[in-house]
């Protein structure tokens, strides 16, 4: 993901923006059931802790598929994992025989696209029979400056809790029903909408329904449309100019500064809010929550709980008044 003039520092940590697969969606042309899929954990219950990179602007971890070394990004964006095309044709994975896929990101158009199968472990861990799409993640590993090969989705995500903790740059993953600690945080409650895990944010004061992801470096990002709705283009806000990397390519975005980001019930100090335009039929969600203001917390994200707790780091946790008066 090479010259300083396009570096993932430059695209995706210093400005905020999308980073990777971003809100990525793959959907099948057909309404073919995926297989599910059984994490199995070494000890029964959770994986060692796995280092992330000290400069980590997603959650990336080195993992085998079929027994090759890789790395991998986990994004709770994705509908779907998915591997580098020239990846699987390399490793020789086997294509699965059902309907072609289309895959899309925040912008750009659609990839039509197959899956295949193949074998996922990691320390502690093995997930076997993942079916996953086969897309051209080499360009985007490329442009920001990173060496990632696969992408962690929703199909593991949701069977399997991760714990993340940025401040000593390490993740673990858990069974459901492990690692998250009652009473040891701040809850925040995902909302399902077809699937994708959904958070309630207040923005400016202006509520809004975004999709908790991983697989985006920033903090919050928006569609021109919701950002319009909140304020964030009314006149005399300061705007400026950067690009994002996704599927569907470099794209050109504003940035403004948000005054003020509360998160289910938590308020955090003001973020930049990346505002980009989707792309045309894309079933672009109306923004992202991503890595950004987790790296804030010690985080454990728990889809199967459809659940997000956060204890402080290095971010001070101002209660609600509301709260207070409890």
């Amino acid at each position: 993901m090479a010259g300083e003039g396009t570096t993932r520092r430059i695209l995706l940590t210093r400005l905020g923006l999308l980073g990777a697969l971003g809100g990525a969606a793959f959907l099948l042309r057909d309404r073919v059931p995926w297989p599910p899929l059984r994490p199995r954990f070494a000890n029964g219950r959770s994986t060692p802790w796995l280092p992330l990179p000290s400069r980590a602007g997603l959650v990336e971890i080195d993992v085998a598929v079929n027994g090759a070394p890789l790395r991998a990004v986990v994004d709770t964006g994705a509908q779907f994992s998915a591997i580098d095309r020239a990846t699987a044709a390399r490793l020789g994975l086997p294509r699965v025989l059902v309907a072609p896929m289309l895959a899309y990101g925040v912008t750009g158009g659609p990839t039509l696209t197959h899956s295949v199968r193949l074998d996922l472990a990691m320390p502690g861990l093995r997930v076997d029979g993942v079916h996953a799409a086969a897309l051209g993640l080499a360009a985007i590993a490329q442009v920001t400056a990173r060496d990632f090969q696969l992408l962690i989705g929703r199909d593991v995500l949701n069977e399997a809790v991760f714990e993340l903790d940025f401040v000593r740059s390490r993740v673990r993953f858990g069974a459901p029903g492990e690692l998250f600690r009652p009473g040891a945080g701040r809850t925040i409650p995902i909302v399902r909408r077809h699937g994708a895990p959904m958070v309630d944010v207040r923005l400016d004061g202006h509520p809004l329904r975004l999709l908790l992801d991983t697989g985006a470096s920033g903090s919050v990002a928006l569609t021109e449309d919701a950002a319009r709705a909140a304020g964030l283009l009314a006149p005399g806000r300061q705007v400026r100019e950067a690009r994002s990397v996704g599927l569907g390519g470099l794209s050109l975005d504003r940035v403004v500064r948000a005054r003020s980001l509360r998160v289910g019930a938590i308020d955090a100090r003001a973020a930049d809010v990346q505002i980009y335009a989707p792309g045309a039929h894309a079933p672009t969600p109306t923004g992202l929550l991503g890595a950004g203001f987790l790296r804030q917390f010690h985080t454990v994200v728990d889809l199967p709980g459809d659940r997000v707790q956060v204890r402080a780091a290095d971010l001070l946790l101002v209660p609600h008044p509301s709260e207070q008066s409890r």
